[in-house]
C-alpha cells in the first residue's frame, strides 16, 4: 500500500512585500507541491494577500483555530520566525503546543541576525528560549552565529541544525520593472541595493557611500528597489547623487530578481543579518557583491564593516573602477550544504528525498570563465 505524501503547514510570512522569509516560504511551498506533497502557508505576515494555497493568520482566534485544524488533518508544522523579539518566541510557543495534538513532530526556523544579541540581553529570554525551542523536532538556525546562541540559551546540539534559507531552485528572473534598461544604458557601473524599513538595513550608509562614489564617476548609478524605497530622501542623504538614484518601489521576486540580473554590483549594507537571501541570490545569478561583515555571507562577498560609509564607498568604487567581474556560481552537490530543499524535504518525511525542482526557465547562461560585466554585456 503506497505511503501517504506528506503535508506541510508553513507558519511564517509569505509575499507581498518579497522580503527574505517571505521569499523562502514560498519556494518551499512550491517544492513541497512540485513533489507530490500538500503544503499550505498560514500567513502571519503584513499582507494578509489570499494566494494558491495560502491562508491569511487574521485575528489570534482564527490563527490558533487555523493551526489546530491543519494539525488534526496530518499536517507537519513548520514555523519560520526572527527569534528577535517576544511575539516571535510567543508564535513558537503556540505552535509547538498546538502541534503535540496532530502528532506529528514540529520544525521551527530561526532567521534573524539580531536574534543572538535580542537573547543575550536577559537571562530570562534565553531561558524561554531553550524551553521553547526544545519543544521542537528539529530547530533550524540560519547561520552558525543563531546556531551557537540557541546552544547557550540549552537547546541541546543534535536538535539544532544550521541551514541557509536560500535554494538553487525556482531561481528565474523575469521581466525589470519600467525604466530600468533606460538606467542600464546610462550607467558605467550600474549598483544595486534592496531596501526595507528600520536603520538595520543600512539604506542612510548606502546612499552616503553612493553620494562619494558618484562624485569620482559621474556616470555612476543606483537601482534600488524595496518596501522603503520610495520613503527615503534622496536629496538629504547623497546631495547632488540623488538624480543618479532610480527607485522601483516593491518589486515582485522575479522582477527583482532581474533587476540584480542586470545590474553590475549588488550591494547590501544591513548592520545586521542571519543569512541573507539576497546576497546568495546575487552570487548565484553571477553578480559582484559588497555587503557588510555581519550575519553569515558567501565567500564570494567583498565585505566591509557596518555603519562605515567610508569603507563602503571605497569597496563600491573599488569594484566599479576595477570592472565587476561575471562570476560563474556553481551548484552544490546534492549532499553539499548551499541548497536548502533537499534537506526540507527529508525533514518533511518524503521517503526519499528527491533532487530539488529546476524553475522552468533557468538562469541566463553564463561563461564558463570570469569575465568582466561592462555596462554592454550586463545589458544583453
Amino acid at each position: 500500500m503506497p505511503t501517504a505524501a506528506p503535508k506541510v503547514l508553513l507558519v511564517g510570512d509569505f509575499p507581498p512585500p518579497y522580503g527574505g522569509v517571505a521569499v523562502h516560504v514560498e519556494v518551499v511551498r512550491d517544492a513541497v507541491r512540485t513533489h507530490g506533497g500538500g503544503c499550505t502557508v498560514l500567513d502571519i505576515g503584513k499582507g494578509q494577500v489570499p494566494a494558491d494555497g495560502v491562508v491569511p493568520a487574521g485575528s489570534y482566534a482564527r490563527f490558533v483555530s487555523t493551526l489546530f485544524a491543519y494539525a488534526l488533518r496530518g499536517y507537519r508544522i513548520h514555523v519560520h520566525t526572527s527569534g528577535a523579539n517576544p511575539k516571535s518566541w510567543a508564535l513558537a510557543a503556540t505552535c509547538a503546543a498546538v502541534a503535540r495534538v496532530g502528532g506529528m513532530d514540529p520544525l521551527i526556523t530561526f532567521h534573524s541576525g539580531l536574534g543572538p544579541e535580542w537573547l543575550a540581553k536577559d537571562p530570562f529570554r534565553a531561558r524561554v528560549a531553550g524551553t521553547v525551542a526544545s519543544a521542537f523536532a528539529k530547530v533550524i538556525a540560519v547561520s552558525e552565529p543563531i546556531r551557537e546562541a540557541l546552544l547557550t540559551c540549552g537547546v541541546s546540539s543534535h536538535r539544532v541544525e544550521v541551514l541557509p534559507a536560500f535554494s538553487f531552485s525556482f531561481l528565474e528572473a523575469g521581466d525589470p520593472p519600467a525604466g530600468f534598461h533606460e538606467l542600464r544604458r546610462e550607467a558605467a557601473p550600474l549598483y544595486c541595493a534592496m531596501v526595507a524599513r528600520g536603520p538595520v538595513y543600512g539604506a542612510d550608509v548606502l546612499l552616503r557611500a553612493f553620494g562619494e562614489v558618484h562624485a569620482r564617476n559621474p556616470r555612476a548609478r543606483l537601482a534600488l528597489y524595496g518596501p522603503a524605497a520610495a520613503q527615503l530622501d534622496l536629496s538629504s542623504a547623497c546631495g547632488n547623487a540623488a538624480s543618479a538614484v532610480r527607485v522601483f518601489g516593491e518589486l515582485r521576486r522575479s522582477s527583482a530578481l532581474a533587476v540584480v540580473e542586470g545590474s553590475d554590483v549588488f550591494v547590501r549594507p544591513t548592520r545586521a543579518d542571519g543569512d541573507s537571501v539576497s546576497v546568495r541570490e546575487a552570487v548565484a545569478l553571477g553578480r559582484t557583491v559588497v555587503a557588510t561583515s555581519v550575519g553569515t555571507r558567501p565567500r564570494e562577498a567583498i565585505l566591509v564593516p557596518p555603519g562605515d560609509p567610508v569603507a563602503l564607498a571605497a569597496a563600491l568604487a573599488q569594484v566599479g573602477e576595477a570592472g565587476p567581474l561575471l562570476r560563474v556560481a556553481r551548484e552544490p552537490s546534492a549532499t553539499q550544504q548551499g541548497d536548502c530543499l533537499r534537506r526540507l524535504l527529508e525533514l518533511y518525511g518524503f521517503a526519499a528525498a528527491p533532487e530539488t525542482a529546476k524553475a522552468a526557465r533557468q538562469v541566463r547562461s553564463r561563461p564558463s570563465v570570469e569575465e568582466p560585466a561592462c555596462a554592454a554585456s550586463a545589458a544583453s
